[in-house]
């Protein structure tokens, strides 16, 4: 049996322990504090040496006995701001939960990090740990980069829970691996009057309704066919009295896509489209930018010598080499900077057929054991053939 899954096998009641412990007392965004003095005393105890590089954003260094080049493993430790909704043993003890899958990245990075300071002597090279904060708001990589986490670094990898196949099952795609994310908020500044009398003012819904439409044609008439993207609306909301033209209309939405390229494009007609909506209208309206995250990109040379690493643990399986995610994280920031793989771990529950951000989602603990030894695996043999 491979080693490190022999030791993750060992160690997976502490993993849960981890998890658990995380799962009832789960935070969110930058706010982590139980979460960041507990992920640090744990790296303590298992001998490091941890620092709080921004704010609930911890490090810690694994320096193999051998020297070598620096590989980083990366776990977001955020929650949502949500209720669960199932009856555990270990719930939720706050207004928060994890129905995403963060504290099991987390309770596996803390059983990789003992696997990998407990085989230091083979070790050449070190490997970085990067406990995140706020991966959902897609803040938290931009300020550990800029606290210095890649200081040194020559690759990174990381995982996120899946629930498409069962556990002991993984997932993978080489090149743009997620989509980019840009989050908009947009002001319609109207005039407000009676309902009967709609020519005295500037109605912002119409104006809205005019936007909205504009934006879905370019997906359908200017999204070439052959590429993916996606333009959602989260919130249209504006008036509250049947007869009265209220004086503004706030919208709220997300672009999502895989080509950055077509992305440029797309954000620059978005706000030109916003901009002569209020021209065309004779009214004002704001574009706002609530997020702007690029695609992963996942190196291909990279992705192949790792999933050569994996196929060394017996019963993991590849599921699938051309898995591609819709949803995006700002993983994506380390990919710009350093070849970056992203596995995605899967943590099926049988008869649970709710996705990640449902209040009833539930993930297979029995997953952690491989992600543990995963994340040995890689990190350890790579920086072997790395020299």
């Amino acid at each position: 049996m491979n080693k490190f899954l022999k030791r993750a096998q060992e160690l997976e009641a502490s993993m849960k322990s981890d998890r658990h412990y995380l799962h009832q007392n789960a935070e969110v965004g930058f706010d982590l504090p139980i979460t960041t003095k507990y992920v640090m005393d744990r790296l303590q105890e298992i001998g490091l040496e941890p620092k709080e590089i921004c704010k609930s954003g911890v490090t810690a260094l694994i320096e193999g006995k051998k020297p070598g080049k620096t590989y980083l493993l990366r776990a977001d430790m955020d929650a949502l701001s949500m209720n669960e909704e199932n009856v555990l043993e270990f719930a939720s003890k706050t207004n928060a939960a994890h129905n995403c899958g963060h504290d099991m990245h987390t309770a596996i990075l803390l059983g990789a990090a003992q696997i990998l300071k407990e085989n230091v002597d083979e070790l050449e090279g070190n490997v970085r740990l990067m406990f995140q904060p706020n991966e959902e708001a897609f803040l938290g990589s931009k300020a550990m980069i800029e606290a210095g986490v890649l200081d040194d670094v020559d690759v990174a990898s990381c995982m996120h829970m899946m629930l498409d196949y069962d556990a002991s099952n993984y997932a993978c795609a080489p090149g743009f691996f997620s989509s980019s994310c840009d989050g908009f908020k947009i002001t319609v500044n109207g005039k407000g009057c009676h309902g009967a009398m709609p020519h005295l003012g500037i109605d912002p819904i119409n104006v809205g309704m005019s936007i909205c439409t504009a934006f879905q044609q370019l997906v359908s008439r200017e999204t070439p066919p052959k590429e993916t993207a996606s333009l959602t609306f989260g919130q249209f909301s504006g008036g509250n009295t049947p007869n009265i033209v209220p004086d503004k209309v706030v919208i709220q939405g997300t672009l999502r896509t895989y080509n950055a390229e077509l992305r440029a494009k797309l954000v620059n007609r978005m706000q030109t489209i916003v901009k002569s909506a209020g021209e065309m209208y004779g009214t004002t309206v704001e574009y706002e930018v609530l997020s702007d995250v690029p695609s992963i990109y996942v190196n291909p040379e990279m992705l192949e010598e790792v999933k050569t690493y994996l196929s060394e643990i017996e019963g993991l399986t590849l599921a699938n080499d051309n898995f591609r995610i819709t949803p995006s994280d700002d993983m994506a920031f380390i990919s710009e900077k350093v070849p970056t793989v992203y596995l995605l771990l899967q943590a099926r529950v049988k008869d649970n057929p709710y996705p990640h951000h449902n209040p009833k989602v539930l993930f297979d603990e029995s997953a952690m054991t491989w992600g543990a030894a995963m994340h040995a695996q890689c990190a350890f043999e790579w920086l072997r053939n790395h020299k």
